[in-house]
């Protein structure tokens, strides 16, 4: 109240009334906007709470957004269709002279008013931004009282507008998260079809690589080896790199039908009179054709996944024996502590794909004079395995995606084609992701922790592969407890 007012009950009872209508309707327009997060039915609800409690029976509000193809959404009150059209141009001329929050009114005795591009029924005004590339306007007409706009009005509408930027503010941002999720959705499909695509197309060129390269090996039997053993070992080198990539891939594509196997199947049953005559003339060999049989259905077939009962203690005493040899040229301490335990039901070329996928992870990311252990336990409801290296690990921001597929933890540049089990010797991607799927189809748990080593903790820094030319180890104990990764697989039993 003004200084020096009498307070009398009638006052009193009128400034009450006052605060209580103002403290109403921003409650009112304000519960109508919470989680409101499309733009129009922002504008709507607002304007309608907005005009209904002011008792207006003319009125717009829009917004423009210069990034949008239908730049300008707007609601209006009292008018026709084609009654309010509000050139973008003058709108924004109107928010360079006036700043955001401007409260405008149509002063009758002035030649020139604030907004003569609005309809005369417009008699109050207020320009907005919502951010650089969004900015709106509210318009209201006459009250039906025919009372004017009070400056309490006034401060009313501008709380009532910076409520209505907030709400558009939100609904704008969860318009580009639902753009950019749709985005990111599109390209992973894209990602999926040019996957099976590769693995699909990949088949045919392979098999008759891997054919060829056996045939030039036959015919340089009589050079000596030395002028051709390097090349051929590189050649098989990265063709086999590329076989195993093909097969990564079609693990990781569930729903995988190949129609080369069914055509050149029914092709091999319809010939088979023809080819066994033609081999028995040839080289006198009936077995010929099941042997094509059988290279095909090599090729293109896909294997059985039928579960069986393995004791994983056994079966990973038996894999670490078979593995030692191939990266046996390494300087790597391997711990193992197998307990015996109990069976597990799963299909064994997966359990097979991913103690090898597991264990050459770990030495390829370990440095030479480096520490593995591995461990197989019973555990409550299930067994565990355990591949702990004491290697590099990986860098934080990594480790959501380490199981989604084709993301390289590393500089591109730092691959390269090093022979399996080699340090550092980099790898397609498919790996991690292979075994995720496998984990989701098997029933079993995957999970994985790490810490990149504190000593190439920058983007860049790079491990020279040996614990004793490290210039931050003075034994290999500094190095063990500098980075690490563990990988846990859980088994559960069947109930």
């Amino acid at each position: 109240m003004e200084s020096g007012a009498t307070y009398t009950p009638e006052r009193v009872r009128a400034e009450l009334d006052r605060q209580l209508f103002h403290l109403k309707t921003l409650y009112d327009v304000s519960h109508e906007l919470l989680g409101l997060l499309e733009v129009k039915t922002i504008l709507k609800n607002f304007l309608f709470m907005t005009t209904g409690n002011f008792g207006v029976v003319h009125g717009f509000v829009l917004v423009h957004d210069v990034r949008a193809q239908d730049s300008q959404q707007m609601v209006s009150i009292g008018f026709g269709d084609t009654e309010l059209l509000i050139p973008e141009k003058e709108l924004d001329t109107l928010l360079q002279e006036h700043p955001s929050g401007s409260v405008l009114t149509r002063n009758a005795n002035a030649t020139q008013q604030p907004f003569d591009f609005l309809p005369p029924d417009i008699i109050i005004a207020l320009p907005f931004h919502v951010d650089n590339d969004c900015t709106g306007c509210l318009g209201l007409g006459t009250k039906i009282i025919g009372e004017p706009y009070t400056e309490d009005d006034k401060d009313l509408l501008k709380t009532l507008v910076n409520n209505l930027v907030v709400s558009v503010k939100n609904a704008r941002a969860s318009e580009a998260l639902q753009e950019a999720y749709e985005e990111v959705s599109s390209l992973n499909k894209a990602k999926d079809k040019a996957i099976n695509h590769l693995s699909h197309e990949l088949k045919t060129p392979l098999a008759s690589l891997l054919g060829a390269l056996a045939q030039l090996k036959r015919k340089l039997a009589p050079v000596p080896q030395e002028e051709w053993q390097r090349t051929m070992e590189r050649a098989d080198r990265n063709l086999q790199r590329l076989i195993d990539l093909q097969f990564e891939v079609e693990d990781i594509m569930l729903d995988r039908e190949y129609k080369s196997l069914a055509l050149l199947s029914k092709l091999l049953d319809q010939c088979a009179d023809v080819l066994e005559t033609l081999a028995l003339e040839q080289s006198g060999n009936g077995d010929l054709v099941q042997r094509i049989r059988e290279r095909i259905e090599e090729s293109f077939g896909t294997r059985d996944l039928e579960p069986e009962e393995i004791a994983l203690d056994r079966f990973v005493a038996e894999k670490i024996e078979q593995l030692k040899p191939l990266f046996s040229h390494r300087e790597l301490e391997l711990h193992t502590e197998i307990q015996r335990t109990t069976p597990i039901r799963i299909p064994r070329d997966p359990l097979d794909k991913l103690f090898i996928g597991l264990t050459k992870n770990s030495v390829e990311n370990t440095p030479d004079e480096g520490k593995i252990e591995i461990s197989v336990k019973n555990r409550r409801r299930g067994v565990e395995l355990v591949v702990h290296d004491y290697g590099v690990g990986i860098p934080e921001q990594h480790r959501k995606r380490i199981f989604e597929g084709f993301y390289p933890t590393q500089e591109i540049i730092a691959y390269s084609s090093k022979k399996p089990f080699e340090f550092n010797a980099g790898g397609k991607g498919a790996d991690l992701l292979r075994l995720n799927i496998f984990s989701e189809r098997f029933g079993f748990k995957l999970d994985m922790s790490s810490s990149r080593c504190r000593h190439i903790s920058l983007e860049g820094d790079i491990c020279p592969g040996r614990v004793s030319t490290c210039r931050f180890c003075t034994g290999p104990d500094d190095c063990f407890g500098s980075g690490e990764t563990v990988f846990t697989a859980f088994f559960p039993l069947p109930r």
